[in-house]
């Protein structure tokens, strides 16, 4: 089984990341140190599929600032992960050495001589930065534009109405454990290059029940807020998966693989196209009057987070360009080695 998330995300307050929840999931952490083409998605992508191939279940995280490149592979099985700790996600162990390391990829450099080449490396570096405060800008006017829809859904009823529902749902889905309770952080959706994504395939990937809210009003996050106290509450395993413009608020999306049920929100932006258990339209809470004086906002939201995207395919352009840049002074070689001997040593091969 294949699940994928993003662990970093661009928010209104720029890049946030959920790296450090790592350090809290009882993992033996590899965290990967080098720049810019140097093979470490590669590596990542090689132990994810050698895994795979010997029947294990894979989490891929995801780059937000290039989908089609990782940022890291978790092997639940085997407790272990191998993540990108490099700017602007950087990652630190709590203690370095037992349960938590680097991984030296700056070591596959030629240093001396790629030094003919950091006046132009450094250029594009620049460039590849300055999107940045456009994409930020953007995705704060969002957040800024959505207080109106807050200001609506305030209202004491909705409140009551959404714990209401999350009640009933908790019956119907949640049993006790008698365990302790678990949480990790991840991001299902994130605004990248590529436009705006969601990982749609991992709720049904852990969980046979998909509960799909329709929301396009913030009413979900408060549903799956209450959700989430009774959950932990009765010792589930739950993965808190975060909106890229809410990075630490409430959930946006709630997966509970102890009690085989998800509880995704779809909006008009980030639409959800994966397997449905049962659908559920908040939406219909708030009467047709009040949806029309959103509108609005709605659509200038939309028309911010595509702005956002187009910035960060331009920040992407400049990126591949350092990359390509990087590439010959990488001994891909050593890096392949690596990658063997690492399989090797994780399945006990030889």
């Amino acid at each position: 089984m294949e699940s994928v998330f993003y662990l970093g995300a661009c928010s209104p307050q720029g890049f946030a990341s959920h790296y450090d929840s790592l350090l809290h999931e009882h993992l033996q952490l590899n965290i990967i140190k080098g720049g810019s083409g140097c093979g470490k998605s590669t590596f990542m992508r090689r132990i994810g599929r050698a895994a795979q191939e010997r029947g294990l279940d894979v989490s891929y995280i995801l780059c937000s600032s290039d989908p089609d490149s990782l940022d890291g592979v978790v092997i639940p099985a085997l407790e272990t992960a191998f993540v990108d700790g490099t700017a602007p996600h950087v990652l630190e162990p709590s203690l370095c050495g037992g349960s938590m390391n680097y991984v030296n990829f700056g070591a596959f450099y030629d240093r001396a001589a790629m030094r003919q080449s950091e006046d132009e490396i450094r250029a594009a570096q620049a460039l590849n930065a300055a999107q940045y405060p456009h994409v930020t800008a953007c995705l704060s006017a969002a957040d800024k534009l959505l207080d109106s829809v807050r200001a609506v859904t305030s209202a004491c009823a909705y409140t009551e109405q959404t714990a209401s529902l999350a009640e009933c749902l908790a019956l119907s889905v949640l049993r006790p454990t008698g365990e302790s309770p678990r949480t990790a952080k991840r991001f299902l959706s994130a605004v990248t290059p590529k436009g705006l994504r969601f990982c749609t395939q991992t709720p049904a990937a852990l969980c046979s029940r998909v509960y799909v809210l329709r929301d396009n009003y913030l009413l979900a996050p408060r549903l799956l807020s209450r959700l989430l106290e009774l959950a932990q509450a009765g010792g589930h395993a739950c993965v808190v998966c975060h909106s890229p413009l809410l990075p630490e608020g409430a959930p946006s999306h709630l997966l509970i693989p102890t009690a085989d049920a998800a509880f995704i929100t779809e909006t008009r932006d980030f639409p959800y196209d994966g397997p449905c258990f049962c659908r559920i339209d908040l939406d219909a809470m708030l009467p047709q009057e009040a949806r029309r004086s959103l509108t609005f906002c709605g659509k200038t939201v939309s028309s911010l987070l595509y702005q956002a995207a187009s910035h960060l395919r331009e920040a992407k352009r400049q990126h591949d360009r350092i990359e390509a840049l990087c590439r010959p002074f990488v001994d891909f070689e050593a890096v392949d080695d690596l990658a063997q001997r690492t399989i090797l040593d994780l399945f006990g091969e030889k």
